[in-house]
């Protein structure tokens, strides 16, 4: 079943519980929703995303063997950043939905409020990931590691 069809299900109500839900409450609850989906299944693809980045980013460094592993507070900023982009890509769609008359601003305004009410929420889901994307950069620079130190090997004298 895709991310999509779990997070526009509504649970089973009562007529009288759907007349009486606000937009405001319907949108909590499926952001909710996409939070309990996002931590089952996106988390480690986000902490896989940001040691690629990472790796992309300090290419030169691994191959002059230069390359310094990022701290705690470093990698939270990138699982951050892209948890961000993840949130914005699910909830962007749902706020437009659930209030369409809002302008450009207030759209970005309702935005950043969710997010910083969300972010709260969610901390014990940043740190594993952010330990998960330390633990993944790890293993891909040591294979990274080994790889280049065969090829200098094989190629030099």
């Amino acid at each position: 079943m895709s991310a999509e069809n779990n997070f526009d299900r509504e649970p089973q109500k009562k007529n009288s519980d759907v007349k009486n839900e606000t937009p405001e409450n319907m949108l909590a609850n499926k952001i909710i929703r996409y939070y309990g989906y996002f931590g089952e299944y996106s988390l480690k693809g986000i902490a896989k995303t940001c040691a690629k980045l990472i790796i992309s980013e300090h290419y030169r460094d691994l191959c002059f063997d230069t390359f310094q592993f990022p701290n705690q507070e470093e990698m939270e900023k990138w699982v951050l950043e892209e948890m961000k982009q993840h949130f914005d890509e699910k909830v962007v769609p749902l706020i437009e939905q659930t209030y369409p008359d809002l302008s450009e601003e207030e759209l970005e305004d309702e935005v950043a409020r969710l997010e910083r009410r969300y972010q709260k929420d969610h901390e014990e889901q940043l740190m594993s990931t952010t330990k998960a994307a330390l633990k993944e950069l790890r293993i891909r620079v040591r294979g990274l590691q080994k790889e280049l130190k065969v090829l200098k090997r094989k190629y030099t004298i």
